[in-house]
């Protein structure tokens, strides 16, 4: 057993860790970048189990990490309690894959269903540290009906919103919650919760 397996394994027999990630996915898949290993995360019913390679239902979201990040957020959950510069960690890795992965939801394919929720089609986005610093910066484009996320600002936006890690958290529970349902109700009530949400991040000045 490689030295990131062991590591994750334990990350799943963990309980503040478990409960940490709950209601983030189903199925989720790791890609450790600096050594070439695949893993494949179930988590269901507040439980969590680590296979090895890609496997399985297709994934809500695809993480790339590297064996350092694997041992810091083990590191994390040592002590049962989750810091704010400690969540604002993990989530920075998570941020990316889980927009990419919202932004491939039927809410945001359907041109019609765009416009009945009054979702832009070019927006700025900056992840917040924990002292309330942009941190990454984004520019969230809908190019011939294609979603693009590049990094940096680009462009005249229609809305800039910046999100903390608690409200990324927030946002991915919800995208997942409807995603599970995948009916039309659900995706239009995300789309309602989406739009009060959306005002609460939005910056004015």
């Amino acid at each position: 057993m490689s030295e990131n397996l062991q590591q994750l394994q334990q990350l799943a027999q963990n309980p503040d860790a478990v409960k940490w990630f709950d209601g983030l996915f189903r199925v989720a898949r790791i890609e450790v970048t600096d050594t070439g290993e695949q893993f494949t995360v179930h988590s269901k019913g507040g439980t969590v189990e680590i296979t090895e390679g890609f496997n399985g239902d297709k994934p809500n979201f695809v993480v790339p990490l590297e064996s350092e990040n694997i041992r810091n957020m083990a590191g994390f959950f040592a002590d049962g309690a989750i810091g704010e510069h400690e969540e604002y960690r993990i989530v920075k890795f998570m941020l990316r894959p889980c927009l990419e992965a919202a932004l491939a939801m039927p809410i945001l394919q359907n041109s019609a269903l765009r416009k009945i929720v009054k979702i832009e089609t070019l927006w700025h986005e900056a992840f917040l540290d924990p002292k309330g610093n942009e941190d990454d910066q984004l520019t969230i484009a809908c190019v011939n009906e294609q979603w693009l996320v590049i990094p940096g600002y680009h462009g005249k936006p229609q809305r800039r919103v910046a999100i903390t890690p608690a409200q990324a958290l927030e946002f991915q529970r919800h995208v997942f919650a409807a995603d599970e349902q995948n009916s039309l109700a659900s995706w239009l009530e995300l789309g309602r919760w989406y739009l009060g949400f959306r005002d609460s991040i939005t910056v004015t000045s």
